[in-house]
């Protein structure tokens, strides 16, 4: 398992928050999603098959701009 969490600034309503987590959510092998309105970011548990690339793309595919965090956090 692995987190990756990605600066979404255009986070501005409970609508937001719902699209990228459904569209996040429908990635094969993700575990959990928490899109965080206040701090405008979005964290991602998944298995170690999901790139980072699918999970930009998934959150670019709900209408947002994204900018990765520089590192990933490997959960073993």
């Amino acid at each position: 398992m692995k987190t990756e969490n990605f600066n979404v600034p255009g986070i501005s309503c409970q609508h937001c928050v719902n699209a990228i987590n459904n569209e996040v959510s429908a990635v094969a092998g993700v575990q959990n999603v928490v899109v965080d309105l206040a701090s405008k970011t979005v964290k991602v548990e998944s298995n170690a098959q999901v790139s980072r690339d699918q999970l930009v793309t998934a959150i670019s595919e709900a209408g947002y701009d994204v900018s990765p965090f520089a590192n990933s956090i490997p959960l073993n």
